[in-house]
């Protein structure tokens, strides 16, 4: 049964003229080759028929293939398999016509694609493509549409949710509420011990082998927030304005320490030393967020807001953030003395 796509293609190459009815006999008989051998069968659609079917045809009988659909567009939309003798404006009009559907797909099957897809095509239906993103959470995609339109306020708010509902996720991890299996998390846990260590002795770290969320979904989301919000600040640190930041680092600050301070005060479920691990991957992430707070927001406002906000606070979690924050103001004021003996 095998031989029955080295004989479609065989035939596609050999018979020019009976090109429309091999490929339309295929078509009917999809779920039969795809019972045979769905990746072959994918493989021979994208690249056999993208630049000579009837398009439209042929995703019509894909649609219940979402994932061969999907690779069928990306030949088409992505590598540009369309016959060479369309014309320009067929080949945008098709463009026009199944790029919503791809996003969608791509949302559903491959988040992580979005990003790149809408950054190397500008042109896109903005109001569309943000609903999607926006339906399946695809942060990363949704942050840079909503730039696109000037929402900022819409890009703080879906962060900060986000945020909030990953470090949630990761919580229960440690809980032992769903999430990871038990070596993803002794792997982490052990990751964590060491990093600790090196922080403590001084030590290089690049001696350490990985970060401590690789292989951890749901420490790797809370990460890839957290880049989120660097690039996004990164990018229109001209734009977006004092309060706005603001909002965006104190509240991802804010909300990462009071988690520590309920871990550290918690007996719950979990034993004590996924407690004590789950407290180091918060102090982790409370100092990502640090840097961002050092690198975009105003070291005076941001220690009155911490003195304001978190005075009644356990000086212990706030060791490493206020070393780095003090250590920013004494850089500063160094650069001032410097700059007044010039």
């Amino acid at each position: 049964s095998d031989g029955i796509f080295e004989y479609i293609i065989q035939k596609l190459a050999d018979d020019p003229g009976s090109l429309a009815a091999l490929i339309e006999a295929a078509l009917q008989r999809l779920s039969a080759l795809v019972r045979v051998d769905a990746e072959r069968t994918s493989l021979m659609i994208c690249e056999q028929f993208a630049s000579l079917a009837d398009h439209s045809s042929v995703l019509e009988r894909l649609r219940p293939y979402p994932q061969m659909e999907m690779r069928y567009l990306e030949a088409l939309l992505v590598r540009r398999r369309l016959s060479p003798s369309s014309s320009q404006e067929d080949r945008q009009a098709f463009f026009n016509d199944n790029v919503v559907r791809y996003v969608d797909l791509l949302c559903q099957n491959s988040p992580a694609s979005v990003l790149p897809f809408v950054l190397e095509n500008e042109a896109l239906p903005l109001r569309e493509c943000l609903e999607l993103c926006s339906r399946y959470r695809v942060t990363d995609a949704s942050v840079h549409l909503l730039e696109r339109t000037g929402d900022f306020a819409g890009v703080l708010e879906l962060l900060l949710s986000d945020y909030r509902a990953a470090t949630e996720k990761l919580r229960r991890s440690f809980s032992g509420q769903g999430g990871p299996d038990r070596s993803v998390l002794s792997k982490a846990a052990k990751r964590l011990a060491a990093h600790a260590q090196v922080k403590h002795h001084g030590t290089l770290l690049q001696t350490l082998e990985a970060p401590w969320w690789e292989g951890f979904a749901e420490a790797q989301r809370c990460i890839d927030l957290l880049q989120n919000a660097y690039d996004l600040s990164a990018r229109n640190s001209n734009i977006m304005t004092e309060d706005q930041m603001e909002e965006l680092w104190f509240g991802i600050l804010g909300h990462t320490v009071r988690l520590q301070e309920q871990v550290t005060s918690s007996t719950g479920e979990a034993s004590e030393r996924r407690r004590s691990s789950l407290s180091l991957a918060l102090r982790e992430l409370a100092s990502k967020a640090m840097a961002g707070v050092l690198a975009y927001l105003s070291l005076p406002r941001s220690l009155k807001w911490i003195c304001a906000e978190f005075g009644e606070s356990s000086l212990g979690i706030w060791k490493d953030p206020l070393q780095s924050m003090l250590s920013g103001l004494g850089f500063q004021q160094g650069l001032l003395k410097a700059a007044r003996a010039v």
